[in-house]
C-alpha cells in the first residue's frame, strides 16, 4: 500500500498491540502513558483530509482505564474485558464486511490476520499504517 485510501473506511485497531510498538518502541515508560501518546496521535491522524471520512474503533485488551486523550467523534475506544481483543476485532471486522461497510484491521498479530483474510477482510500492519500516516502528517506541515 502506497497511500491512504480517502474511502471512508472503518478502522479496526489493535490498541494494545499497535501501542506497545508506536513509533518504534522508543517511547519509554507504562503502558498506560504509551497509549495515551498513541490515542493523542490517532487523533490527530484522524483529522488529516483523507481520513476525515473514516472513522477507528480501537480495541485494548483488558479492562476499562482512563485513556488521558480528549473524546474525537472519529476515535472510538473500546476494552476487551474478559473477552480476547483479537476475537473482538475479527468478529467486528466480520460484521462490517456483512454489511457492506470497507473496513480495514490494523494489528500486527498474524493471527488475527491470517482469520481476517480467510474471510476476504483487509488487514494492514501498525507499522505500515504508522508510516502511511505520518507521512501524511509531514507533508501537512509543508
Amino acid at each position: 500500500m502506497k497511500r491512504l485510501s480517502s474511502k471512508a473506511t472503518v478502522y479496526l485497531v489493535d490498541g494494545s498491540n499497535f501501542s506497545r510498538s508506536f513509533r518504534g518502541g522508543v517511547l519509554a515508560g507504562t503502558p498506560d502513558r504509551l497509549e495515551t501518546e498513541f490515542l493523542a496521535w490517532l487523533d490527530e491522524v484522524s483529522r488529516l483530509e483523507p481520513l476525515r471520512a473514516s472513522c477507528f474503533r480501537v480495541i485494548f485488551d483488558g479492562a476499562w482505564r482512563e485513556s488521558g486523550v480528549a473524546p474525537n467523534p472519529a476515535v472510538s475506544i473500546y476494552f476487551s474485558d474478559h473477552e480476547s481483543a483479537d476475537d473482538f476485532l475479527i468478529e467486528r471486522s466480520f460484521f462490517l464486511a456483512a454489511e457492506g461497510a470497507r473496513c480495514v484491521i490494523v494489528s500486527n498479530d498474524r493471527g488475527v490476520a491470517g482469520k481476517a483474510a480467510a474471510q476476504g477482510v483487509t488487514t494492514m500492519s501498525c507499522g505500515t499504517f504508522y508510516r502511511l500516516c505520518d507521512r501524511e502528517l509531514r507533508s501537512g506541515e509543508k
